[in-house]
């Protein structure tokens, strides 16, 4: 084993990612270059050539310029978007690629065919502590607690269509509603990517706790299986229940993403949600999801998101869904949305489910066997 001492590094001048702000730096003693890689693995690399991430997400949430030759702290992790890159945890401490600004190391698999190539990086080797153990984001993870309150907080549950069907925002608006009425609001993000912005629209949007996967110990999400996915739900949402009346839930990508589709598919993960909106682009897309959620015996109780920048596309997501389309206008001046994003996702057997009773929308066309089958 051979442990490099920090002192030859101009260590503190190391620029720190978002996916280590919770990592005690001052554990770091020296550094491995003889480890394979794991997910999370803290690592601390030089930045060769700039490509498409020209600025690294610091643990403040500022965005800090980088130059060729810059030292940087970061996570090994996989990633996955499909508008940016496709990567993998490399095999050995080798160049590779900084795939996300919040600071994830990888080699790279494939990207979209508008984006940059990914800033190239030079990994000098793995953080490790005086006895030459591996430093990883998962020793900083929050500790998961038991909800020790008599009446389990509301979980309203935001997923979409995919990347930038407007998720966040959407979680955002139910956050102001929610604050509107009185009610403490948690916020959590349950997969994805490691990055500060969304939870910074949460905590500005007036959340009282903002949380997400990477407190629970994960650089990034892709790859997990069922069990360590599960575990970052039940973690982040005791750790919100503490506190807060009503907690609102963001899953990243889409439906049809592996790490989505494993949570939406899940008894246990379905349980803990007690209301659902889908957010999508586009009104194809509200409809398919809305499909897709029925099947899987989840009823939403509105589609919003990106497609609502326009009335037209609302109105058509609404009328083919037979489903409210919420704006940010309606999310804003309706008194009565917060009781409708709160109608249950799965409804007593003998109330009639969401939409059914209207007559309106292609998503009723077939029944519940029928979409099934259909996915």
């Amino acid at each position: 084993m051979t442990v490099d001492k920090i002192e030859t590094l101009n260590f503190k001048t190391a620029k720190r990612a978002f996916v280590t702000r919770n990592v005690n730096i001052e554990d770091a003693k020296g550094y491995r270059s003889d480890l394979k890689p794991r997910n999370g693995d803290l690592c601390v690399a030089r930045v060769k050539q700039l490509g498409h991430h020209q600025r690294i997400e610091q643990t403040d949430g500022r965005r800090a310029r980088m130059f060729p030759g810059d030292m940087i702290i970061i996570a090994y992790s996989n990633r996955y978007a499909t508008d940016q890159f496709e990567g993998k945890v490399p095999e050995a401490v080798e160049p590779c690629s900084l795939v996300a600004a919040g600071g994830i190391a990888a080699t790279l698999l494939s990207r979209h065919s508008s984006t940059k190539k990914p800033t190239a990086i030079e990994p000098l080797g793995i953080l490790c502590r005086e006895d030459g153990s591996a430093m990883n984001v998962m020793d900083y993870a929050l500790p998961k607690a038991a909800i020790d309150r008599t009446v389990r907080p509301h979980m309203a549950l935001v997923v979409g269509s995919g990347m930038n069907a407007g998720k966040t925002t959407t979680v955002a608006a139910i956050i102001r509603v929610a604050k509107r009425a009185g009610l403490k609001v948690g916020a959590i993000k349950i997969t994805g990517t490691g990055a500060g912005g969304d939870l910074w629209f949460y905590k500005d949007s007036g959340a009282k706790v903002t949380i997400d996967f990477t407190d629970a110990g994960h650089a990034a999400t892709v790859g997990l299986n069922l069990s360590q996915l599960q575990n970052i739900a039940d973690t982040l949402y005791a750790q919100a229940a503490k506190s807060c009346d009503i907690i609102i839930a963001e899953i990243a990508d889409g439906l049809f993403q592996t790490e989505t589709d494993l949570l939406m598919r899940s008894p246990k993960f379905q349980n803990m949600v007690d209301s659902v909106l889908f957010a999508s682009g586009d009104p194809m897309g509200a409809l398919a999801g809305v499909r897709h959620l029925r099947a899987l015996g989840l009823i939403p109780s509105a589609v919003s998101g990106a497609l609502t920048a326009s009335d037209l596309a609302a109105k058509e997501a609404a009328a083919a869904t037979g489903l409210p389309a919420l704006t940010l206008s309606e999310f804003e001046k309706n008194e009565k949305v917060l009781s409708l994003i709160m109608k249950p996702a799965k409804p007593a057997e003998t109330a009639a489910p969401v939409g059914i009773t209207t007559g309106l929308g292609l998503a009723k066309d077939f029944s519940d066997e029928q979409f099934a089958a259909i996915i």
